[in-house]
């Protein structure tokens, strides 16, 4: 079942890979976003800083970064293998994936705060809702924003299994945060970066290989698995 999955996800790529065949899925240039869709025959780069940098990755699973100073087209040399390529990413179990909770969200999108996985991805546009899967007693939440030292304390009822990011803390993606989680129990501390999924991103097999760049693995799994 899994490779006929990962069959349809390169049947998926290579109809939509005519146009634009390559996705960025890291830009610190203004004028490349994230999720920005490119063609690798016609696209003419330019990053005049030695600064510039952007990552891509190719129809084929292919990822790419690319330093400044720059200028021409991008040319996917290693060209691997897109099944392989995926399903090695997929199917390995990380040490971060054995611990913590053996219950999981259903929900792919809810931000799971019992696991040491560090990264998250978010779907686009939505709001950050945060997930535990014992609710049985009431916690304390305290998030903190490494970089600005800024941090929220927040209460978490008991019997609530999700809680909404607070909007006294706002979001930048791509930033680490600490998360601590007290009850009566104990306390459960992560760092915690989050991602969110570009509108623009076409089809489900392009948001799987953007959030495998982004190291949100077991959530792209639960994703390819809808394309059953």
């Amino acid at each position: 079942m899994f490779r006929l999955i990962m069959l349809i996800l390169c049947v998926n790529i290579a109809h939509t890979a005519y146009a634009a065949d390559m996705v960025i899925i890291h830009s610190n240039i203004a004028q490349y976003t994230d999720g920005q869709l490119l063609d690798s025959h016609t696209t003419i780069l330019n990053l005049p800083q030695p600064s510039d940098e952007i990552t891509v990755v190719f129809a084929n699973g292919g990822v790419k970064t690319i330093n400044g100073p720059y200028i021409g087209t991008v040319v996917d040399t290693n060209k691997p293998d897109l099944l392989v390529t995926l399903s090695k990413l997929l199917t390995e179990k990380t040490e971060e994936d054995t611990r913590g909770s053996s219950k999981y969200p259903k929900n792919l999108w809810l931000v799971d705060v019992n696991t040491s996985k560090r990264f998250s991805c978010i779907a686009p546009s939505s709001r950050v809702v945060l997930w535990r899967s014992n609710a049985q007693s009431a916690s304390t939440l305290t998030i903190k924003h490494k970089a600005s030292n800024k941090k929220t304390v927040v209460k978490w009822p008991a019997k609530q299994t999700s809680l909404r990011w607070p909007s006294s803390l706002p979001i930048i993606y791509g930033d680490s945060y600490t998360l601590e989680l007290k009850n009566r129990n104990g306390s459960f501390f992560k760092i915690l970066v989050l991602y969110q999924l570009p509108d623009s991103l076409p089809t489900t097999s392009h948001k799987v290989v953007w959030m495998v760049g982004r190291g949100c693995i077991s959530q792209a799994n639960m994703l390819l698995s809808s394309l059953r």
